[in-house]
């Protein structure tokens, strides 16, 4: 070795404490890969594992969706107050119909096909048609036709003044897309919470929702048709019985399984819809199908639970179906999360779960070559509040059927099994130690062909 390649320590620099401090931090590094390090607790854990964080998010997000639309919607129109006129023949209708003005609306009732059901506070069921008369207080629910209600269910109420409700309106009709941004919102902001990249989450979350909403309105179109395909189940069992209102509890055990189905199937176009909505920028192809797969499985599964709600538990005309809604919104968004995490953690091929630091638990999947890992919130994996990790600290890249870590020439480097790397091939197992924060690179298992 000449004279100019020697490496000389001079005396300050021998006390230098930043010598001692980078030393020490080595040191510690080894340390920790020797003796292990403490799992993180259990709580962190938990929060940090999609298949809780996203189904808790999506829970609360079709909850907050029922909680804004529930009180706009109106299942059937009704109308109600004091019976003021009753005219036995109407000229405009055919035999056997009475027309009743009941407060400031106009009610047809065909005394074969109107319900007379209890009233909402005990009242006895009014005993015929014909018992009905002036100065009574009655509620009736039907369907509309020109400007009057033909009065499905009609029972005797004792609430003052003239009342009335409306079709259903805008507010059904923006189930779908408001569930789908709700959805989305949640799910993405959750995701960001998790790794705490506010600038991410937040643009993700505001242009996913937004996205996702458009999507819906699209998927609208072949949910709207299947369940068009629903609404001719309806008529045909009505047309068969002759009843005026045919509800899901009138059909009959075929009509009932094909109208679950059908709605299950719209719910499984909305959920599709919403994960391709919320996936549609910044993500790789593999993480759109994998977020549209979770959603359609997800939107199948809950919307399974919305006739089953109104079937068994419903038991009046006057019940409004919010309910149904409630346990249907919930079981779509709880199935949503589950199937969206899911179906992303059964498809990785390779990810890095976080060791130490607040991001104990975290596990990031690599669906990008390359992967850059940093502590700048445009990294692909975010690991904050470490001094030691550069803005750009490592990539992993993806090559063949095997991944490589290598090092940007970093400050404090990168270490894989204890050992400062510039590019190195990882296998699962290994364990990687970036400023102080140490990851665990984990693979899944290949199948190898049988010979």
């Amino acid at each position: 070795m000449s004279d100019d390649e020697k490496i000389r320590i001079g005396r300050a620099e021998l006390f230098d404490p930043a010598v001692d401090k980078a030393l020490a931090r080595e040191k510690q590094g080894r340390e920790r890969l020797v003796a292990d390090t403490p799992p993180a607790s259990a709580a962190r854990r938990l929060l940090n594992n999609s298949l809780f964080h996203l189904p808790l998010a999506a829970v609360l997000a079709t909850l907050a969706c029922w909680l804004v639309l529930e009180p706009k919607i109106s299942d059937l129109p009704s109308a109600g107050g004091e019976v003021v006129l009753i005219n036995g023949e109407p000229f405009d209708v055919r035999p056997g119909i009475v027309e009743l003005t009941v407060g400031d609306h106009a009610v047809y009732v065909d005394a074969d096909l109107t319900r007379l059901e209890p009233g909402a506070d005990g009242e006895a069921a009014i005993a015929s048609i014909d018992a009905i008369a002036v100065g009574d207080h009655i509620e009736a629910v039907g369907l509309p036709e020109g400007g009057r209600l033909v009065a499905a269910a009609i029972r005797p109420t004792s609430r003052a003044g003239s009342f009335a409700s409306r079709e259903p309106g805008w507010a059904l009709y923006a189930l779908f897309p408001l569930t789908a941004a709700f959805l989305a919102f949640a799910l993405l902001f959750a995701e960001g919470l998790t790794t705490r990249n506010w600038i991410r989450m937040v643009e993700r979350a505001l242009l996913g929702s937004f996205l996702a909403a458009l999507f819906a309105l699209l998927a609208f179109i072949p949910a709207g048709v299947i369940m068009s395909v629903s609404e001719k189940v309806f008529t045909s069992e009505s047309r068969n019985s002759g009843a005026l209102l045919t509800t899901i509890r009138d059909l009959s055990g075929p009509g009932f399984f094909l109208v679950t189905m059908l709605r299950s199937a719209a719910w499984a176009c909305i959920g599709a819809a919403t994960g391709i909505g919320m996936n549609l920028v910044r993500s790789t192809r593999t993480q759109l199908r994998n977020s549209a797969i979770g959603g359609a499985m997800g939107g199948a599964l809950g919307g399974m639970f919305f006739d089953p709600i109104d079937r068994f538990m419903k038991t009046s005309l006057f019940a409004d179906g919010s309910t149904s809604r409630l346990v249907g919104l919930l079981a779509v968004g709880l199935a949503v999360g589950v199937f969206v995490a899911l179906v992303e953690r059964l498809a990785r091929e390779a990810w890095l779960r976080v060791r130490t630091g607040p991001l104990a638990g975290k596990s990031f999947i690599l669906y990008k070559t390359p992967t850059l890992i940093g502590n700048a919130p445009s990294s692909d994996v975010y690991l904050y509040k470490d001094a030691e990790i550069d803005p750009a600290h490592a990539t992993i890249h993806r090559v063949g059927t095997s991944y490589e870590i290598e090092d940007l020439g970093s400050r404090m480097g990168t270490q894989v099994g204890g050992a400062k790397v510039r590019r190195r091939r990882l296998v699962s197992g290994d364990q990687v130690i970036i400023g102080s924060t140490i990851l665990d690179f984990e693979e899944r298992q290949k199948r190898t062909p049988l010979a």
